[in-house]
């Protein structure tokens, strides 16, 4: 069963909510205002949070930003309900505080309670994603030889901030110390390494057009096919919004395209792509190939290469160069580096 908390301060208003979602069996419970509803979110951990916008003491978007920058609340999906505040500027107001919907009153009863469904049903999506992307990336952990180096170190990657909160991958700090710790090992030992720089190709239109939560679904589903086309000795990281990264130790310039134009063609198929949207959404999808949505750019750097690299900053800067001439010369391709702008 799941579990709804209503924030509103009209009692009748509150008493038909709560007849509504009795009837699909929600476990309701309310609050009159912001603070109230702030102090039952922490308390009750509901599943979902139908918001109105107009409260007394402190008002629905005050409540939905503190809400979102908490850690005990900041998952939790929130519809806004209000009668009040309909303008698209308090829409738009509302989904950049991290809203799931806006909705505005008076609302059909059988839509409100499909639209809040959906929305749990998106949500328990995204954690299950989510965690299956940490199983992954605690399976590279547990067999890597790097980690039990780590291990002897005495440096425990559950206790340090090295993971990014939305894919689970490692965050962009950790990548650059493990650039670092990567490049001066092949240097050491004479060995190869490659560098794979990711990036979403036009992200902006699908956040634009799909909204910013499916959006996440997207760059966590990435991060998915990702782990599952690298190996275990690579380093996979979440270096920005739409950026990916991945390190591979001992692998030259030929097996550093071969793992990256790997990655791109598998996140490149439209059939999971299709079943996002569907699930997420149920879209009617208007043209036959309209759900072709998610490709990527790629580039591609190596060390030891056919010009001087005397840096792990210097092979990222060729790494992006690459990235570069992808994302200019059409996109949804993969460039190897030739060390020129």
């Amino acid at each position: 069963m799941h579990k709804v908390l209503v924030v509103d301060d009209n009692v009748e208003m509150v008493e038909t909510l709560q007849r509504l979602f009795s009837f699909y069996q929600f476990k309701v419970i309310t609050a009159k205002n912001g603070k109230v509803a702030i102090e039952q979110a922490e308390k009750e951990k509901p599943d979902i949070i139908l918001l109105d916008a107009h409260l007394p003491i402190m008002d629905g978007f005050e409540a939905c930003k503190v809400l979102k920058e908490k850690k005990k609340t900041k998952d939790i999906p929130i519809v806004f309900l209000t009668a009040k505040y309909i303008m698209e500027r308090d829409r738009q107001t509302g989904l950049q505080l991290g809203a799931d919907d806006y909705i505005v009153k008076p609302f059909n009863s059988k839509e409100l309670v499909s639209r809040m469904k959906t929305i749990l049903r998106k949500n328990q999506l995204m954690r299950t994603l989510k965690q299956s992307n940490k199983e992954l990336l605690l399976s590279h952990q547990q067999t890597s030889k790097e980690t039990e180096q780590h291990k002897k170190k005495n440096i425990n990657l559950q206790e340090v901030s090295v993971t990014d909160s939305l894919t689970g991958l490692y965050n962009k700090k950790y990548f650059l110390m493990r650039l670092k710790e990567e490049y001066h090992r092949a240097l050491r030992y004479e060995n190869s390494m490659a560098l794979i720089l990711i990036n979403v190709d036009s992200f902006s239109r699908i956040n634009d057009s799909l909204g910013y939560q499916v959006g996440d679904y997207f760059l966590m589903k990435i991060a998915n096919v990702i782990l599952m086309n690298t190996r275990i000795t690579d380093i996979v990281a979440r270096t920005d919004g739409d950026e990916y990264a991945v390190i591979l130790p001992q692998t030259g310039s030929q097996g550093g395209f071969f793992e990256a134009e790997r990655i791109r063609v598998a996140i490149g198929q439209p059939d999971h792509i299709n079943d996002i949207l569907m699930e997420l959404e149920n879209l009617k999808l208007r043209r036959k190939n309209e759900h072709k949505v998610i490709t990527v750019s790629v580039g591609v750097a190596s060390f030891p290469a056919e010009w001087p690299i005397n840096s792990e900053k210097e092979l990222l800067e060729s790494a992006e160069m690459a990235l570069d001439q992808a994302k200019t010369g059409g996109k949804n391709k993969t460039v190897i580096s030739s060390g020129k702008k």
